[in-house]
């Protein structure tokens, strides 16, 4: 069903209330992108019955940018944020921890080839940039091959104190609410234009804390990747080899895939398809 056929228009409104505020849709057209949300809307559930569904569990801008998929095929990201200066793990003021001062364990090793440790350090630095800058390459010509697709271009940052979080997480979050009600083409979209902000993100030691809080986010709401599928996770663990410099130097990454495995499998995958 597309945006030109007018029986999406003699459609009834459908009424979600996410958090509180209702929003309207064509029944039809959120029918039509979705199974679940088909049967929310015209089976036998209670939601049906009432002509309304509550929705607790998404916030409202992400569903406000849903509704507008749905009519348009596309969505608008929010705008960037301010931050303050100042100190913080993930700045440059506050790098010193004590996880920082910790010996190099076995996994260690394997992130110190990125500049991340002290062994060896002189030795792998040009294996390093080697590997470093093909990953990037490769992060980036997938950018210039979805950019065909007559997608908007994303505003590139220009600025250390220009917070992209908001940003970031605005994708991720359609990602996961396309994933719990399988609408795959939002899926894509979505997946899509987080790797296109990211592809000419400018990585500044004060926006590391923006790269973490996405990663935290996408591996707590999705599910682990399957071999073969190219999902958020994976396009995720190709953006931290890019900038693992970075994110090691100047951000808590090294702790964060230690404490979760799943981020540290992922990476591993990635790094050994990529030197093979």
């Amino acid at each position: 069903m597309s945006i030109s056929d007018n029986s999406i228009f003699a459609s009834k409104p459908f009424t979600f209330i996410v958090q509180g505020t209702p929003l309207y849709v064509h029944a039809a057209l959120v029918a039509d992108c979705s199974g679940p949300l088909d049967r929310m809307i015209n089976g036998h559930l209670s939601e049906a019955k009432q002509g309304f569904a509550l929705f607790q569990d998404v916030d409202e801008g992400t569903f406000v940018r849903f509704i507008r998929w749905t009519y348009t095929k596309d969505y608008p990201a929010p705008e960037h944020t301010w931050a303050e200066s100042g100190g913080g793990k993930d700045t440059p003021e506050g790098l010193k921890t004590e996880a920082a001062q910790k010996e190099a364990s076995t996994s260690d090793d394997i992130l110190a080839s990125w500049g991340g440790g002290a062994k060896n350090k002189k030795k792998k630095k040009k294996s390093s940039s080697t590997v470093n800058t093909s990953l990037k390459e490769s992060f980036v010509s997938q950018y210039d091959y979805w950019s065909s697709d007559l997608m908007p271009v994303p505003r590139s940052n220009i600025h250390p104190q220009e917070d992209y979080t908001e940003v970031f997480l605005s994708h991720a979050r359609l990602y996961v609410f396309a994933e719990k009600y399988d609408i795959q083409p939002l899926k894509k979209l979505s997946r899509q234009k987080l790797q296109h902000t990211l592809a000419i993100f400018t990585l500044y030691p004060e926006r590391v804390g923006d790269i973490t809080t996405l990663l935290k986010y996408v591996y707590a709401n999705t599910v682990e990747t399957i071999d073969g599928i190219e999902d958020i996770r994976t396009m995720l663990a190709h953006y931290v080899g890019t900038e693992m410099d970075t994110l090691i130097k100047y951000g808590e990454i090294k702790d964060l895939m230690l404490d979760n495995g799943e981020i540290l499998g992922d990476f591993l995958k990635m790094f050994a398809l990529n030197i093979s």
